[in-house]
């Protein structure tokens, strides 16, 4: 079969049939795909081992020290937001009425809560994508 100009109908003969979809394969890869040089792996490999590519590769990362200080940045900014969450936000009723009165206040107060909770999320989320990126 000439694979040259090939139509809808031929095509779709093709996908039926498992014999020309092999010899259509065969032939794609026969006359158009490049093959990769005989040492490839090996001077990928060769070129990974030496010392400035390596470096390059480090230079990247975060050293251990400065993760912990990211870490510990964090970690303090969460403690001083709850700090002042719970000095803000008081354990009783606001004075000048019951439940009733209190509604705007604590809708207010879960806004506030929804968003911390929000760029709490987005803080893990980041710490999680920099451990995710390390294991690669």
């Amino acid at each position: 079969m000439d694979y040259r100009n090939l139509q809808r109908e031929q095509l779709e003969e093709i996908s039926r049939s498992d014999r020309l979809a092999e010899d259509f394969a065969d032939y794609i890869q026969e006359d158009f795909l490049i093959s990769a040089p005989p040492d490839l792996k090996s001077s990928v490999i060769r070129r990974c081992t030496q010392p400035d590519v390596q470096l390059a590769a480090g230079a990247r990362s975060l050293s251990r020290r400065t993760r912990l200080l990211l870490y510990s940045l964090k970690v303090g900014a969460a403690v001083a937001a709850s700090v002042l969450l719970l000095a803000l936000l008081p354990a009783t009723f606001p004075p000048g009425g019951g439940p009733g009165a209190s509604v705007p206040f604590y809708q207010k107060a879960q806004q506030i809560t929804h968003g911390l909770n929000r760029i709490t999320y987005n803080f893990t989320d980041w710490e999680v994508f920099f451990n995710d990126k390390e294991k690669e």
